[in-house]
């Protein structure tokens, strides 16, 4: 009930009405059609690219208590959050007192993706998948997310962690750009495309694929499998 209450007061009541909407018709749109693609990028946690948060914002390792604070802000719904921890995902915050200004999260086990016929895939060993790092559209531009990343990479080093993923939708130019200045690089595009229960996957590598990279693109070539 306070969750409701701190929502409608954000969003207020037409707000609410319409997210819900909208989630609706992505549900329907979805079971009938869907194409995605996604370019993936690699890097070693050293190769991260170290960057400074701006004042006044910190980073925290963050659970289920926080699921409000992203709720909240339209950076992650309760739903998905509560399914992303039942599979061992962890959750990081950047906030600003108590305010969420972009979240992200760190899988070690399994990720999630559409092409996977279960929606998960497991990761190579001492491998992990950052995905869905949001930023909340007051503190866009400012830098957050590489920074994010680099302070997660330097955990993930000293846990003798040896490559991190992260795959971006192809036009979400901004995110890539992102990406690719913080220190990763592209390792291959995975083209999805879902019509009428019938799916069709294919990867293309990028560039030349060297060491660590081809376990990266043969996991994407056995999701395809």
């Amino acid at each position: 009930m306070d969750r409701l209450r701190r929502v409608l007061r954000r969003h207020g009541v037409s707000g609410c009405l319409i997210l819900a909407v909208r989630s609706t018709a992505k549900c329907l749109h979805t079971a009938l059609y869907q194409h995605e693609r996604h370019v993936w990028y690699a890097a070693e946690p050293a190769a991260v690219k170290a960057r400074s948060l701006p004042k006044g914002l910190e980073l925290h390792r963050s659970g289920r208590w926080h699921l409000d604070l992203l709720s909240e802000s339209n950076l992650c719904g309760w739903s998905v959050g509560e399914a992303f921890l039942a599979e061992g995902g962890d959750l990081w915050i950047v906030r600003e007192g108590e305010r969420a200004a972009f979240c992200c999260w760190v899988f070690r086990e399994r990720m999630p993706t559409v092409a996977a016929r279960s929606g998960w895939k497991g990761l190579p060993s001492n491998t992990v998948c950052l995905e869905e790092p949001v930023t909340d559209a007051d503190y866009r531009g400012r830098g957050i997310a590489p920074a994010a990343w680099f302070l997660i990479a330097q955990r993930l080093q000293a846990e003798a962690i040896r490559t991190i993923i992260i795959k971006v939708e192809e036009d979400n130019m901004t995110m890539r750009r992102a990406v690719l200045s913080a220190g990763l690089h592209e390792v291959g595009v995975m083209d999805y495309l879902h019509v009428g229960g019938l799916s069709r996957i294919r990867v293309v590598p990028v560039g030349e694929i060297l060491g660590r990279d081809r376990e990266i693109l043969m996991e994407m070539q056995n999701i395809a499998a």
